[in-house]
């Protein structure tokens, strides 16, 4: 195979070694949503206060009873306080959060920093006063569970517990992004 850069271009070397790891990070990036179904995966993590919350039950509230079944979607999101595009994404969030949750939106804030950062977690939540279900992960086990690798990681998924979308990393404006994933969601016919 003949390379882009001859071997003595001083970067080629280098060059040719990166590709692959580039490559597999824009196919990881564009594998479908679909291909991760939440309908059976069940965790229990505690929220700040103690009280402890299970994926499965959060999931039946969000899709109603059988008599009254309801449209809903659920963003799952990771983040830890040395992360800042998680706290940017959850800030930017909250305005499409208090605009759709009464369209039975529901946000799963789950932390993953450890417990010696707890206190730190709790002011932080408490000062920005982010209207959202806080949970706790201090081994990071769910986040691993559900393929996260690196933060922010976020999981849109329906009623059901079908994928919607999944996205890795938050800049500024990828908020209209996942309002439109959402609507897409609670107007499905």
């Amino acid at each position: 195979m003949k390379h882009p850069f001859p071997r003595s271009f001083p970067a080629a070397s280098s060059f040719r070694k990166g590709i692959p790891s580039v490559l597999l990070v824009f196919l990881a990036a564009a594998l479908p949503a679909r291909s991760q179904d939440l309908s059976s995966v069940d965790f229990r993590l505690r929220d700040i206060d103690g009280k402890e919350h299970s994926f499965q039950e959060i999931l039946a509230q969000v899709r109603g009873s059988e008599t009254e079944p309801k449209r809903g979607v659920i963003i799952i999101s990771f983040w830890a306080m040395w992360c800042q595009p998680c706290k940017q994404e959850m800030k930017a969030l909250k305005p499409i959060f208090e605009k759709w949750r009464d369209k039975n939106l529901h946000y799963i804030a789950i932390n993953v920093d450890n417990p010696r950062s707890l206190a730190k977690v709790k002011t932080y939540l408490n000062a920005e006063q982010l209207p959202y279900l806080h949970l706790l992960d201090p081994n990071s086990e769910v986040f691993k569970k559900l393929n996260g690798q690196n933060m922010p990681y976020q999981l849109i998924v329906d009623e059901q517990g079908k994928l919607i979308a999944k996205r890795v990393g938050f800049l500024a404006g990828d908020e209209k992004e996942i309002e439109a994933d959402i609507l897409k969601a609670l107007e499905r016919p």
